[in-house]
């Protein structure tokens, strides 16, 4: 699907969020917990309610749930900003009506020190240079700025995960074109590497990630071996919890610095629809193991927000069995062949080059024929 942009005299108006890390002190860290803690509570508390609820006969929404937290909540909850548990039950509503309508599975209740956070709307916070003040909590000292100028801040979420606090900041700001190129470009994300463009551009995977990858094995052994409940076990569990943090930060700088390069030098990005979930179900196990440790899914969302238009190709479309010389089709490649060789024009190129100059052909035929989506204002 191709994003296209009208000029109708309104800017339009894009979502942007940006993830900070704070440096609460000793004071600050227990509140954090606690504010976290209290809306995990709520959270289920609001799953039991509304299983004894439904069980009993009786319809139940999240609104219904808020208003009986605030006759019901226990007194310890007083202690912290009292819409960080309203909005876990809203959050709890909104995972009921997806499973109402077969998007997800039933809810389930939340464990203590997992995914650990909580949400303030931009009325109870603000932030002042490189600190943030929170309901409270107080002013807590953020690592950074907010790198949106001029921005309207929506809301904050703040998060633990393995090495500390982080808050994220949602804002809306005008949307601005990247580049006024209007080349198209195809891009082809794989397992060998992440992602691989038309115009020769490789996002390799990094080197470095060899090294924890053996450092996370190592470190999920010693996990196994702790007793549980033990206090050697929770310290075993964080530096697993740092070694994946760390890999994933690794993945993700190099999938910017790929989509930002992208994004700055072609106006139009043609990429494949993938179904990266029923991939990872695969029953070779080498597949499954290589769709794991790639960014496929991540590569493609970052390039439909960052560029200015996109296509999408049908997954069906046989981008890396097809010649991009003569477009003849190779029906027996297989998948530990990384060099396409054609035996009708001689052709010998990279695998993953070749899918992606097929994805930019097969982008320009469908822009041709005029099949475009909707504006980028509203696709948005």
């Amino acid at each position: 699907m191709l994003k296209v942009g009208f000029n109708i005299g309104i800017t339009p108006v894009i979502s942007r969020a940006h993830k900070i890390k704070l440096k609460p002190n000793k004071a600050q860290l227990t509140q954090l917990a606690k504010t976290a803690g209290t809306a995990r509570f709520a959270y289920n508390w609001g799953l039991a309610k509304w299983d004894e609820l439904y069980k009993a006969g009786e319809r139940c929404d999240a609104y219904m749930l808020a208003r009986m937290w605030t006759q019901e909540r226990p007194e310890w909850s007083r202690e912290v900003f009292s819409g960080a548990p309203k909005k876990a039950l809203l959050n709890l509503g909104g995972a009921y009506k997806a499973f109402f309508q077969g998007l997800r599975k039933h809810p389930t209740f939340h464990k203590k020190g997992r995914r650990d956070s909580f949400y303030v709307d931009d009325t109870h916070a603000r932030l002042y240079g490189s600190k943030i003040q929170l309901p409270n909590i107080g002013r807590v000292r953020m690592t950074e700025r907010l790198r949106y100028e001029d921005a309207y801040v929506m809301s904050y979420n703040v998060c633990r995960e393995a090495d500390g606090w982080y808050v994220t900041i949602s804002v809306e700001i005008d949307e601005e074109r990247r580049t006024e190129s209007d080349t198209f470009v195809g891009v082809d994300v794989g397992c060998h590497a992440l992602a691989v463009a038309s115009d020769g551009t490789r996002c390799e995977k990094p080197g470095r990630l060899k090294d924890l990858e053996r450092q996370l094995k190592r470190r999920q052994r010693l996990l196994a071996r702790k007793a549980k409940g033990s206090k050697n076990r929770h310290k075993a569990r964080s530096r697993v919890a740092r070694t994946y943090q760390r890999i994933r930060n690794i993945k993700n700088d190099a999938i910017h610095k790929f989509t930002a390069l992208i994004a700055k030098n072609h106006g139009t990005v043609c990429i494949e629809t993938l179904d990266v979930s029923s991939m990872q179900e695969s029953d070779n196990k080498y597949v499954r193991k290589g769709v794991q440790n790639s960014c496929m899914a991540e590569v493609l969302r970052q390039l439909k927000y960052k560029c200015n238009n996109f296509i999408e190709v049908d997954k069906h479309y046989p981008s890396s069995k097809t010649c991009s010389n003569c477009g003849k089709p190779k029906k027996d490649l297989g998948l530990g062949e990384r060099t396409y060789r054609c035996r009708f024009c001689g052709m010998s190129l990279d695998r993953d080059l070749n899918a992606s100059i097929n994805l930019r052909s097969e982008g320009m035929r469908i822009y041709t024929l005029g099949h475009r989506g909707s504006a980028s204002g509203e696709n948005r």
